[in-house]
This record gives C-alpha cells, sequence and structure tokens, in this order.
C-alpha cells in the first residue's frame, strides 16, 4: 500500500535551506550528496506566478532572487501591520509532497498524470493559505524518490505574518493530512498511521522529465 506523504518545516531563518530547494548557490548549480549530478538538470521549479523554469533557468534566476530575498520581499509587500516582526518570527513554512518510490515512478510515466499530481499539490496549498502566499515550488527529480517543495509565506487577509493563523499545533495537521490523504486517494495513494514517524522509502530514479508546465 503506497502513503501520501506530506511533511511541513517552519522558517524562522532560511539558512541553507534555499540552496537545497533551489539547486543553487551564487549562479552555479548545487547537487547536495543525497541527489544525483545525472539527473539535476531535470528538476523543473516554479515561480510565484506559476512560471515553471528549466533547472539552468532557475539557477540564474535564484543568482538574483534567492529563497531569503523572496522571503523578506513578500513579506515587506503584504506585511501591513505597524508592530515590527519578531527576529523569532516564523517567517514562511516547507511542505514536502510526496510517496514511494513505485508509487513516484508510476505517477511520473505519463507527463499529464505527473502535471496534475503538481496542480493538486499546489491547489491543496492555495484552499489553505491562499495561492498568493505559495511564493514558489520545487519538483527534485534528481534524488531517489521524487518530491515536491512548496513555500508559502502564511500572510494573513489583514496583513498578518501568521503561521498559527493556517496550523496551529498537531490538531490542525493532522487535520491537514487527513485532507490531503483524500485528495490523494485518486493517485492510489492512502492515509498513513495518525502520530507514524516512519519516513518514505528512498530508491534511485533513473528516468528524464522533458515536459514544461504551468503549476
Amino acid at each position: 500500500m503506497s502513503y501520501a506523504v506530506m511533511r511541513l518545516q517552519k522558517i524562522k531563518n532560511s539558512g541553507a535551506l534555499g540552496r537545497h530547494i533551489d539547486r543553487s548557490s551564487g549562479g552555479s548549480i548545487s547537487v547536495p550528496e543525497n541527489a544525483s549530478t545525472n539527473t539535476v538538470l531535470n528538476n523543473i521549479h516554479w515561480d510565484k506566478k506559476g512560471n515553471s523554469y528549466t533547472q539552468k533557468e532557475w539557477t540564474e534566476f535564484s543568482k538574483t532572487n534567492p529563497l531569503s530575498k523572496r522571503i523578506n520581499n513578500e513579506i515587506k509587500e503584504r506585511y501591513s501591520l505597524d508592530k515590527k516582526i519578531r527576529k523569532d518570527a516564523v517567517k514562511a513554512v516547507e511542505y514536502i509532497m510526496t510517496s514511494d518510490h513505485y508509487k513516484m515512478n508510476e505517477i511520473f510515466k505519463k507527463p499529464e498524470i505527473y502535471s496534475q499530481w503538481v496542480k493538486d499539490n499546489k491547489t491543496f496549498l492555495a484552499s489553505i493559505y491562499g495561492e498568493k502566499n505559495i511564493i514558489s515550488m520545487h519538483l527534485h527529480l534528481d534524488e531517489q524518490t521524487p518530491h515536491l517543495h512548496a513555500i508559502v509565506v502564511p500572510i494573513t487577509q489583514d496583513g498578518r505574518l501568521s503561521c498559527k493563523s493556517f496550523v496551529d499545533g498537531k490538531r490542525d495537521l493532522a487535520e491537514q493530512q487527513t485532507q490531503y490523504s483524500k485528495l490523494m486517494e485518486k493517485y492510489g495513494m492512502h492515509r498513513g498511521k495518525e502520530g507514524s514517524t516512519a519516513r518514505h522509502q528512498k530508491v534511485n530514479s533513473n528516468y528524464k522529465i522533458n515536459t514544461r508546465d504551468r503549476a
């Protein structure tokens, strides 16, 4: 049985995370130890507007627009309170969506299926945060199991930076897991056991994706 895997991480300081998800540093492609230099160029990235980029294009884009800048610019443009943002505030949330290697390879056999899977993941996040809070998405095809990263800036409709307004504690997270699993059922994925700490299995991927889509 394949499970729908969705994990999130609160970001206070993006640090090296940007280099990892962008696969770039200072205008050069950066490949982590757990990724393959042979398939890194297959990665696909999407900006805030949903425009897709090849890895080479995104490496050039992120040279002047690293993750920390993208997050801070979004907050600067849309944060509307006079109150100064705390240094330890959650500035963004990273989501990772995937399943086991067998299921992900099954999805990626047909471009129309993987394209819809990416769109469904974006739809899920938009239903929680609103589409404008999704500032980038990153499809990694260079690691053992294909997976999607998404970066969300938790800004409320009234201009507050508040992660708790969208996900407040384990109960909200559990509900997100349930709703996400329901959305993934059409791909043959199911909800894992609540409270489980199991992680998806990583196995080498050896295919190439050439299709570029608007998420």
